[in-house]
């Protein structure tokens, strides 16, 4: 066969081959796509898809179950094409779509899945959804600054990087409680011990040390109970014979007493389990002297270890317990405030289970900050937020630790509320551009506080 001849059969073969490897291809698309087209079509589409409820950024949305089907996929898209389109894995018949933008029209579609995420459904029929207006309301008047916060006992010195002992951060604390101003505030591991080192006989307890640190600072903050221990001799527990004082450890309420009036005041230790240390809920009622109105005020430090599952045990029960004694203690229904360190957060295992028994008693979180969600629920009321995003504790790490591009941080602090208006809340961090705090850092938990108006 001569050169050219060569060179007509190669170009021929090449050509059928390239025909071939076409043909296979187009067969192996048949061949894949088939399934995916039966498997689709293993489920009836949803139906039912509707929204009952919509707030400024969020959209509440339900359809009615498949038989048989154990997952959803929820599409949404802020345009009809549902291009850009965000998804959601669903194992109810409910959504809470949240992060959403106030007064913008949405799009939603929803199909069955299979375990490993497959569709096996079509999409129900597309349905229009609009957020709310933003709402502006008029400011609060005589509103209320309520706080909490776990200033660090004297006697939990680490010595971390950035940690300095009591002596050495007690300024910073009192500085941001000077300049928050709060009208109450729950503090916890204010120890009710003498200041580490001090052996004179006259040596202030930590708490007593805060109260003389705001006194000379210019504001008039009192507490609602002095006493060290529930002993008949209450400034040692050497020695004690049993007595109640209404002490309440390191978990104290300060309050200033140029607006805010002392009616009645106790405690209730909480229960434990042998040899982990003694938890108490300290509780007042109390006036604003602005609006002659009363109202309840609880303070609590639940138990910590959160890894330990008799410990999250013990944190539902002391819940429990202490919603009892709001019931037990409010007999006048006055709106309540709860603050303090429930040692338990979104991302506990197997739940936040003190969260769970306050929200279930009526008691609202401002943030609607629920279990697993960075974003604010339906029920969020806080008017406004500030630095919401950060974490309530920082460990003493110089860089504040944050949630960033998310609305709701991590929290083991807390500020519940009965009905009432929350204008303002904010996690109070002193930090630079670059999320750092400036100077000492006053302790290992950021101090919390809210602007609200009693109805």
């Amino acid at each position: 066969m001569t050169i050219g001849g060569k060179m007509r059969s190669i170009q021929a073969y090449v050509r059928i081959r390239r025909a071939a490897i076409a043909l296979v291809c187009v067969l192996m698309i048949a061949t894949v796509g088939a399934p995916a087209s039966s498997a689709a079509a293993a489920y009836p589409a949803p139906t039912g898809l509707n929204s009952k409820f919509q707030s400024e950024t969020t959209i509440a949305l339900s359809w009615a179950a498949v038989t048989g089907a154990t997952s959803y996929r929820l599409q949404r898209a802020d345009n009809a094409a549902l291009t850009g389109s965000s998804y959601y894995t669903i194992t109810g018949t409910t959504a809470d779509v949240r992060g959403l933008k106030p007064d913008t029209t949405y799009y939603f579609q929803v199909r069955v899945i299979d375990s490993a995420g497959v569709g096996v459904s079509d999409y129900s029929p597309k349905i229009a959804v609009k957020t709310k207006p933003k709402l502006i309301l008029p400011p609060i008047s005589n509103p209320l600054r309520v706080a909490t916060y776990n200033i660090t006992c004297d006697y939990c010195f680490a010595g971390l990087p950035n940690e300095l002992p009591w002596s050495g951060r007690k300024n910073a604390v009192v500085q941001t409680i000077v300049t928050q101003k709060p009208d109450v505030l729950g503090v916890q591991e204010a120890s009710s011990a003498r200041l580490k080192g001090d052996t004179s006989p006259t040596a202030p307890a930590q708490f007593e040390d805060l109260v003389q640190g705001l006194n000379a600072a210019t504001v008039p903050y009192k507490l609602t109970n002095s006493k060290r221990n529930n002993c008949v001799v209450h400034t040692t527990p050497y020695q004690c014979v049993y007595q109640y004082q209404g002490a309440s450890d390191g978990t104290k309420i300060l309050y200033n007493s140029a607006t805010v009036d002392l009616v009645s005041q106790g405690s209730l230790k909480l229960v434990t389990q042998p040899g982990a240390s003694d938890r108490y809920f300290a509780w007042a009622i109390l006036r604003q002297r602005s609006t002659n109105k009363s109202f309840f005020f609880g303070n609590t430090h639940l138990i910590d270890h959160m890894s330990d599952p008799s410990f999250f045990d013990l944190r539902q029960k002391q819940a429990s317990q202490i919603v009892a004694t709001i019931a037990a203690k409010n007999t006048s229904k006055l709106p309540v405030i709860m603050v303090g360190d429930l040692n338990s957060n979104k991302w506990t295992s197997p739940s936040n289970a003190p969260y769970d028994v306050l929200t279930k008693a009526g008691y609202i979180d401002p943030l609607g900050n629920t279990y697993r969600n960075d974003f604010p629920s339906s029920g969020a009321t806080a008017e406004k937020t500030i630095r919401a995003n950060f974490e309530s504790f920082n460990g003493f790490n110089r860089k504040a630790p944050a949630r960033n591009n998310y609305g709701n941080g991590t929290y083991m602090d807390y500020i519940f509320t009965s009905s009432m208006r929350v204008a303002e809340w904010e996690n109070v961090v002193k930090i630079d551009t670059s999320g750092n705090f400036v100077g000492t850092i006053p302790a290992d938990h950021n101090m919390v506080r809210a602007d609200v108006q009693l109805p």
